[in-house]
């Protein structure tokens, strides 16, 4: 029987890193490089050899351009969501299929290695949210040949939390720190969680240093770089008390770490790795216990949505029916309901906190509609987000089968909490 594998897939502009589930560890596993088992990182372009006719990804196209005569394409990434099309081996492909290509031939650069493996679940983790890049990769399934579902996007944030709140829980007993120090310059992110309260909250702060701290700023200085970090270390660090500091980006690669990295170590424990998003996104993967934290606490970041929407029962219970629970980043929140309305040409759509349960109520009435029996006008109710707080819910008339036939009608209505 074929081993079906739940992986995490750090997807970002240059390069790519993949971790499946190891079942025996019971941990993420992040893969290496076949002939580069020093780095995890494998290049995100593709090399088609014109004397062979194969095709080649990552750092095996990067040694397959030097020995044999072919066309190399890379800046795959920026050019994900374009329709521009090139030739390549006497057929022309869009950017667009060169780049699914480029991710499929990632994945299964791995699943070779095991004969029969196929992918039972798939989160891919992005810097950040991207619409396009959204677009593109809600197809990816079909290349893989597995059901839509078996396939999530999210963000670096996201499946840093996952990482963090899989470690042991010494580590985050206070707050926790996150530097991210990539090719345009540093964030930190400090996450802060309260307790004693009902619902305890996870909390994150963000700020954005790349303007003051970026590789191209130093030129090489490390002295400097130094210098520079340890004084955002000591102001950050003084705000609160951190419990463990984790540093992920290709700055941190390299061994210029001393002033600082003694201001980390003060008091608290410090982890380096370049495999924090692809394996955060690989616990998502397999959510069950992995996602407890998420049900333990109200998770508050600038992406998630703090709010359910829903409607009223409409009756004396006056029961809250949910659309979309909030809870999660509002880019995979969505939700449809159908419903019966009986004697009432009106629908009261309910937002209610996550934190408190005050609610919001609005009330919609459905102008337009031909006069039917009761329980005879059937209508479904979807939500769509904007942002964390904007969006939409579209009402559609249905119709009641044969015997009255949809109007066609449409009811979108905008709001924001």
């Amino acid at each position: 029987m074929a081993e079906s594998y739940y992986i995490g897939l750090d997807l970002c502009s240059d390069s790519t890193q993949i971790s499946y589930y190891n079942d025996i560890k019971r941990e993420p596993e992040t893969v290496n490089q076949l002939n580069n088992k020093e780095t995890y990182m494998m290049p995100n372009i593709l090399f088609y050899s014109e004397s062979t006719g194969d095709w080649y990804v990552g750092s095996e196209a990067s040694e397959a351009r030097f020995k044999e005569d072919g066309v190399i394409l890379d800046a795959l990434f920026q050019k994900a969501a374009s329709e521009e099309s090139v030739e390549v081996g006497g057929m022309r492909y869009t950017y667009r299929q060169l780049f699914l290509l480029m991710m499929k031939m990632h994945i299964d650069s791995f699943l070779y290695r095991y004969e029969g493996a196929v992918v039972k679940r798939l989160v891919i983790t992005i810097p950040e949210y991207n619409k396009d890049m959204f677009r593109v990769l809600s197809e990816f399934h079909k290349e893989l040949g597995i059901d839509a579902d078996a396939v999530e996007i999210t963000s670096h944030l996201d499946s840093g939390l996952y990482y963090i709140f899989n470690q042991d829980s010494d580590l985050w007993v206070n707050s926790v720190a996150l530097f991210d120090y990539n090719a345009d310059g540093l964030n930190y992110y400090r996450i802060d969680i309260s307790r004693g309260k009902e619902p305890e909250v996870i909390s994150v702060t963000h700020e954005d240093y790349t303007a003051q701290f970026n590789l191209a700023l130093f030129g090489g200085d490390n002295i400097l770089m130094d210098a520079t970090f340890a004084k955002i270390v000591d102001y950050e660090m003084k705000k609160t008390y951190i419990s463990s500091v984790f540093l992920t980006g290709l700055g941190f690669s390299e061994k210029w770490m001393n002033k600082s990295r003694s201001i980390l170590l003060q008091g608290r424990r410090v982890f380096a790795g370049q495999n924090i998003y692809t394996k955060g996104a690989c616990y998502k993967a397999v959510g069950g216990e992995y996602e407890e934290f998420y049900h333990r606490f109200f998770v508050e970041t600038k992406e998630n949505v703090v709010f359910d929407v829903g409607i009223s029962s409409g009756d004396d219970e006056d029961e809250f029916i949910p659309i979309a629970l909030g809870g999660k980043q509002w880019y995979n929140i969505h939700g449809k309901i159908h419903i019966i309305l009986d004697d009432t040409d009106t629908i009261t759509l309910v937002y209610r906190s996550r934190r408190s349960e005050k609610e919001i109520r609005e009330v919609v009435k459905l102008h337009g509609i031909p006069k039917r029996p009761n329980k005879t006008s059937k209508f479904s109710v979807e939500v769509e987000f904007e942002t964390p707080s904007k969006g939409a819910v579209i009402i559609k008339d249905l119709g009641f089968g044969k015997l009255f036939p949809t109007t066609n009608k449409i009811y979108r209505k905008e709001f924001e909490v």
